[in-house]
């Protein structure tokens, strides 16, 4: 009986722990010595959302992890813009960030930007792992002007 009853515990716990998730995945430049890496994780079963964090390497000078906040479950899409050297603009939901390459610093926007820049593509997941997918050359205006671009 005893045994039965690990067995059932062994059961049980990988069940759980089978829930857990995390996955990863990077927009490379100039041949991955400058990258942005978005880490996903889902740290139990029972999670309604994911952790989420953003590497912004600089080699060799820098490479940092800075953590963003957490997205649902469900689908998921970080769009990632180019407004100038140096820099990146991130836009999921209502959230904003600017990463900035040299020093590695990843900084929040309180208001979205006037102008993010060229839509250079977005990290998404769908039902899978998360994945960079690079976008054809675009520009997208701020959200709410009528004279965006159609994607």
């Amino acid at each position: 009986m005893k045994r039965f009853g690990y067995s059932l515990l062994a059961v049980v716990c990988a069940g759980w722990l089978g829930g857990c998730s995390s996955d990863s995945s990077s927009y490379l430049i100039n041949g991955g010595d400058v990258a942005l890496t978005l880490l996903r994780d889902k740290p139990y079963i029972w999670s309604g959302s994911w952790d989420m964090a953003l590497v912004v390497t600089h080699l060799p000078d820098c490479q940092r992890r800075h953590k963003l906040k957490n997205a649902g479950d469900g689908n998921f899409k970080l769009e990632v813009y180019r407004p100038a050297e140096g820099g990146y603009i991130l836009h999921y939901g209502k959230r904003w960030y600017i990463a900035e390459l040299r020093g590695c610093q990843v900084q929040a926007y309180t208001e979205p930007p006037n102008e993010p820049g060229e839509l250079i593509g977005a990290f998404e997941a769908r039902d899978e792992p998360v994945r960079f997918v690079a976008e054809a050359a675009a520009t997208r205006k701020p959200p709410g002007d009528s004279s965006a671009a159609a994607h």
